[in-house]
C-alpha cells in the first residue's frame, strides 16, 4: 500500500507531465467532439447514434492511459531515480506492480474525464428529446473506463520491458497507428490483437470479439505485458 501511495504521489507531484497529458487529451476530446457534432445533421444529433460515436471517438482516453503507464516506468530511468526507489522498495515485483496500479488508476481517470467533457459538450448540443438510451451510455462509460485502466497496467509493462522513454513511445505509435492496422488489413484473425481488443471492448463489437471478449484479451495482454516488465526489470542491472 505504501508504495502504491508513493507512485500516486510521483504521478500528483509531476504537474508538468501529468497535467501536459490531461490538458492534451481534452483538447482533443474537446475538438473531436465538437467536430462530430457540428457535421452531424440534426435528425443524427436526435438519435442515440450519434451519442454512440461520440463515446467511441472518447476512447482515444486509452491511448493517453497507455502513454501515461509508459512514463510511469520510464521517466524513473530517464532521470536516474530508478536506484534510489531500488534501494527504498528492493522488491522489485512490487515497484513494478505498485506502477501498475497507480497507472491503472491514472487511465480510469483520464478516461472518466473524457466521458466527462464528451457527455458535457453533448448536453449542451443535443436537444432533450433526443432518443437516448442512458442504459447503453452508461454502459459504454464503464466499458471506456476499463479500457483505461488495462492499457494504463499495458503501458508500465512496456516501459518496464523498453525503458527508454523515447523508444517505448515510439514502440507504441508505431504499433497501434502503423504496424496493426497494416496487419488487420492483411492477415485473417487479427481481430485478437491487441489494438483490436481494444476496440471491440470500448465500442461493444459484435464481430469476432464481444465487449466481455475484447476486455478479456486485453487484460491477458497488459497482463502479460506486466510479468515480462517485471522479469526484465528483475534481471537489470541498476547503476
Amino acid at each position: 500500500m505504501r508504495l502504491l501511495i508513493a507512485e500516486l504521489l510521483k504521478l500528483w507531484t509531476t504537474p508538468r507531465t501529468t497535467l501536459g497529458l490531461l490538458l492534451g487529451m481534452l483538447a482533443v476530446v474537446a475538438l473531436g467532439t465538437v467536430g462530430m457534432l457540428a457535421a452531424a445533421t440534426d435528425e443524427v444529433r436526435m438519435s442515440q447514434t450519434i451519442l454512440d460515436d461520440l463515446l467511441s471517438f472518447a476512447a482515444v482516453s486509452a491511448t493517453f492511459a497507455l502513454i501515461v503507464g509508459v512514463l510511469v516506468v520510464t521517466w524513473e530511468w530517464r532521470h536516474g531515480t530508478m536506484t534510489e526507489t531500488f534501494l527504498a522498495a528492493p522488491r522489485r515485483e512490487r515497484v513494478v506492480g505498485a506502477k501498475a496500479l497507480a497507472a491503472a488508476a491514472a487511465g480510469a481517470v483520464l478516461a472518466a474525464a473524457a466521458v466527462a467533457l464528451t457527455l458535457a459538450v453533448a448536453y449542451v448540443w443535443i436537444s432533450d428529446e433526443a432518443a437516448v438510451d442512458f442504459g447503453a451510455v452508461w454502459a459504454t462509460v464503464g466499458r471506456l473506463v476499463l479500457a483505461g485502466a488495462i492499457w494504463g497496467v499495458l503501458g508500465v509493462g512496456i516501459g518496464a520491458l523498453v525503458r527508454s522513454q523515447v523508444a517505448a513511445i515510439v514502440l507504441v505509435f508505431v504499433w497501434f497507428f502503423v504496424l496493426e492496422p497494416l496487419l488487420r488489413v492483411l492477415i485473417e484473425g487479427s481481430d485478437y490483437l491487441p489494438g483490436a481488443a481494444l476496440q471491440a471492448l470500448t465500442e461493444g463489437g459484435d464481430d469476432v470479439l464481444s465487449s466481455a471478449g475484447g476486455a478479456l484479451v486485453a487484460t491477458v495482454y497488459a497482463i502479460a505485458a506486466a510479468l515480462l516488465g517485471t522479469l526484465a526489470t528483475l534481471q537489470r542491472d541498476v547503476a
